[in-house]
């Protein structure tokens, strides 16, 4: 087993308040345009895969590159820009647009300032809606179980065979900038990467959207049933890529919707 018991359920009930956070944030935008004049990127039917999967590539390399050039500085504002933005889209929601961007940057500034695991992880709570609720026009069910099955593909190889997932993981935590869940119990933590928890909410979004919304929440309960797989499998101290595991759940998830 990967984890402890208890730290597995401590990730999962994080897992899953990321989720229905989430999926509460993106409903709401369904009827209702995004704050602060953001819009959905322009990008040519058909060609919404490609270009995300395309800008996930893009900005590992970069990310990696610039840790490695000690280009910090950079690296934190952009970081800090990206979190603002998504925390601002999620906060406006239950506070109000002005109100939800103050909010933004006070736990954008704390979460980069320090490493206090409580405020990291309620941010995490938060962002991932903002971030979905800005991409998910983009796609249909089809379309994003494609993206799902590409970006399977991609963390198999970075993690098992290339490796520089695990060392951009690393390069990340150590600057203070990861992006994902954060669990600390007694002598073992437990992690899981922001992508893993974007790319969940993004299909659940999204089949709930063109299905309603309890297929949204069945993807949900299959992707956490998978995690829990996943620790229950893995043996600890070895990194293992989450997103395969997440896309089975989403495809019995899809095939439930079809049947």
């Amino acid at each position: 087993m990967k984890y402890k018991p208890v730290t597995t359920l401590y990730l999962l009930v994080l897992f899953a308040g990321t989720q229905f956070f989430g999926l509460y944030i993106t409903q709401h935008f369904q009827s209702r345009e995004l704050p602060y004049t953001l819009e959905p990127p322009a990008i040519t039917d058909g060609w919404s895969i490609s270009y995300l999967v395309g800008g996930i590539i893009v900005v590992s390399v970069v990310f990696y590159l610039f840790n490695k050039l000690r280009y910090e500085r950079f690296i934190r504002l952009w970081f800090s820009l990206a979190i603002i933005m998504s925390l601002g889209v999620s906060f406006s929601v239950f506070i109000g647009d002005v109100m939800g961007l103050i909010v933004a940057i006070v736990f954008a500034i704390i979460r980069l300032l320090t490493k206090d695991l409580y405020v990291h992880n309620f941010t995490e709570l938060f962002i991932y809606g903002g971030v979905v609720s800005i991409f998910m026009p983009l796609f249909d069910p089809l379309s994003v179980f494609i993206l799902l099955i590409i970006i399977s593909v991609y963390d198999y190889v970075s993690v098992f065979m290339t490796k520089h997932m695990v060392k951009l993981a690393k390069t990340q935590a150590s600057a203070n900038l990861f992006s994902g869940l954060v669990i600390q119990y007694k002598d073992e933590t437990a992690i899981l990467g922001g992508g893993d928890v974007a790319f969940s909410l993004l299909f659940a979004s999204v089949l709930g959207v063109t299905y309603g919304v309890v297929y949204a929440y069945f993807t949900v309960y299959a992707v956490l049933i998978a995690i829990a797989g996943l620790t229950i499998l893995g043996r600890k101290g070895k990194f293992y890529p989450a997103m395969p595991f997440i896309t089975v759940a989403c495809t019995l998830s899809y095939l439930t919707v079809l049947i």
